[in-house]
């Protein structure tokens, strides 16, 4: 059984927008995303028989949600069998019908482990869907001098009328000229052009494309997405993915480890702090002599943190793997967040970076002696070549 259709292919272009995860890794050409095509199959045939059916179903989902989320738990399988351990998949618990997604073995070791995704709502996914046809429409668009910085202020419920956008926006561009904005830096720099319709607030800008690319037909115009300084993380849709998962499957008799996968873009674990830890927050108390004393604190709302005492005991540890994609495996580092005070500890998984609560009462990490690159056998840099030759 094989994950991606067996076909000749010969289109090497950059994914669509609205183009699912597995409708771009399905037909896009080239050597690069052959490697990741070869490393999807590689784990997906060591995958437990009885569960390739339903991974393969949901990595060929048009719903990115669903890629994802099975993708994560072929990466989760992965590092486990990398580590040694003897995998089984939705094995049996005593006293409940409901199943973990895997049961690690090695030596006289066991360890449960629950795969669990933070994702879009239907209803930001819908909105998702219709920002994406927007920014499909709007690639068509003739614009040889310029890329378009867009920036999708308000959303409608609806669709736009794209393609009388899309001739305002030429006609607007064919009055620009390139050469007028040589010096300029900030986007308030460069010309703009707003639109106002059914509930839709989007603003454009004009970026100039330098000499030697003007005029090439074929480019997409879209080049610059979002608002400025925006930056994503995931503090609430952890907290979520953990939410129901303490004690579901009762006494296990053995460490288990919640293992979610995580839109956030964070790079400094703000927001895995906050989920498991508590909000960092500042108290600030007004002195008698009329100055104030500021006070670093968490609040007591943290999966672990409850204030006065360590809460969810029976999950001995919680995998954060943030932004996994599989042409980005080798170098994407992954941290496992063991509980200050569980029921039953885990032990080393040293395929992760570990977090743990040290003697001083502090959070510290140690880093893995070897790679993801190398626990996965994987050369560097991988995978070779470049995603969009010339």
């Amino acid at each position: 059984m094989s994950v991606f259709s067996i076909i000749a292919r010969t289109d090497p272009s950059e994914a669509a927008h609205g183009e699912s995860q597995f409708q771009y890794l399905d037909r896009v050409a080239g050597r690069y995303w052959d490697q990741v095509r070869d490393l999807i199959e590689d784990w997906f045939s060591r995958l437990c028989t009885d569960a390739q059916k339903d991974v393969r179903g949901r990595l060929r989902d048009r719903d990115d949600r669903q890629f994802t989320g099975a993708f994560f738990e072929l990466y989760l399988h992965e590092c486990l069998l990398r580590m040694g351990y003897a995998v089984t998949c939705h094995p049996k618990v005593e006293g409940t019908t409901r199943r973990p997604d895997f049961l690690a073995q090695k030596d006289s070791t066991s360890i449960y482990f629950e795969a669990r995704s933070t994702s879009l709502s239907d209803i930001d996914f819908a909105a998702t869907a219709r920002r994406n046809a927007v920014y499909q429409s709007l690639d068509k668009l003739n614009t040889p001098n310029f890329f378009l910085w867009i920036d999708v202020v308000q959303q409608g419920n609806g669709s736009p009328g794209v393609r009388q956008l899309r001739r305002d926006l030429e006609n607007w561009l064919t009055g620009l000229d390139p050469d007028d904005y040589g010096e300029a830096k900030q986007r308030e720099d460069f010309a703009r052009f707003s639109y106002e319709e059914d509930g839709w607030g989007i603003e454009f800008h004009a970026i100039p494309k330098t000499a030697e690319a003007r005029g090439k037909e074929g480019v997409r115009p879209l080049g610059i997405f979002g608002p400025r300084g925006e930056w994503l993380n995931d503090q609430q849709g952890i907290r979520s993915a953990l939410a129901t998962k303490g004690s579901a499957y009762g006494q296990l008799g053995a460490p288990f480890v919640v293992a979610v996968a995580s839109n956030s873009w964070s790079t400094d674990d703000w927001d895995v702090r906050n989920a498991l830890y508590g909000t960092d927050a500042v108290q600030i108390r007004r002195l008698a002599d009329g100055t104030d004393e500021t006070t670093s604190m968490r609040l007591p709302d943290g999966y672990w943190y409850a204030g006065d005492h360590w809460a969810h005991r029976g999950v001995s540890a919680v995998l954060v793997v943030k932004q996994l994609h599989p042409a980005l495996v080798g170098g994407q580092q992954q941290t496992i967040w063991e509980h200050p005070d569980p029921e039953i500890r885990v032990g080393a998984l040293p395929i992760w970076r570990r977090s743990f609560v040290g003697p001083n009462g502090h959070i510290e990490f140690q880093t893995p002696q070897s790679s993801q690159a190398e626990w996965f056998g994987l050369g560097s840099p991988w995978p070779v070549g470049e995603p969009f030759p010339e």
